[in-house]
């Protein structure tokens, strides 16, 4: 068993957190920084077959978790395994690297469209970029190659929408994920819209409710 005394200087609390929050799923934050402490201990001894300095077990342990998270984003969450079992269980050592969405471009042109994005983070946002190539490969069927135009045209006059909004009503723009996720871009755009000086109250409740 790995004393957390011996760890090297360089797993301190700041890069154990930067480590644990690239997970999908959080439980226990002291066995979190235990398992994390543990793995990267184990890939400086050589776990991999290959001693590593501990800016490169930090590098590399990141990266897992990382992709990790992107696997599993699809998952109902008691199908997906905690950070600690996924750690101790040293999963890390057998992740392999998901391909790129097939519509990559694609993708990222309509989420850049979405009204709380100024800018797509390819890494940080491949969840949402994953489920967005789903739905784009599933119109096909319907759509043929304007599936990708379709979904793109519904989140343009979704932000068009937002943008007439109130200051004060825009913090209930559901999360993107939230939205596309639920195919919310096949809503009348009348759900999207706000006409009434006095009447927002009706939408914020229901808005507040989706997002919580």
């Amino acid at each position: 068993m790995v004393d957390d005394l011996r760890v090297p200087a360089q797993f301190n609390d700041v890069v154990v957190e930067s480590i644990r929050r690239s997970y999908i799923w959080l439980r226990k934050k002291s066995d979190e920084y235990r398992a994390i402490r543990k793995a990267l201990d184990r890939l400086v001894q050589g776990e991999t077959g290959k001693a590593m300095t501990p800016e490169e077990a930090i590098t590399f342990l990141r990266s897992r978790v990382v992709e990790a998270r992107q696997s599993f984003a699809g998952r109902e969450r008691k199908f997906t395994p905690h950070l600690t079992s996924y750690l101790n269980g040293r999963r890390y050592l057998h992740v392999d690297a998901l391909p790129p969405p097939e519509n990559l471009e694609e993708v990222i042109s309509i989420l850049g469209c979405y009204p709380t994005i100024t800018a797509v983070d390819v890494e940080a946002h491949m969840p949402i970029l994953r489920v967005l190539d789903e739905h784009v490969r599933y119109l096909e069927a319907t759509h043929g190659s304007a599936a990708a135009s379709y979904i793109r045209t519904r989140t343009i006059r979704f932000a068009e929408c937002v943008a007439k909004w109130p200051d004060s009503e825009r913090q209930f723009v559901p999360g993107p994920m939230k939205w596309f996720k639920e195919r919310r871009y096949e809503q009348d755009s009348r759900h999207w819209e706000r006409t009434a000086p006095n009447g927002f109250q009706s939408e914020r409740d229901q808005l507040s409710s989706l997002i919580h």
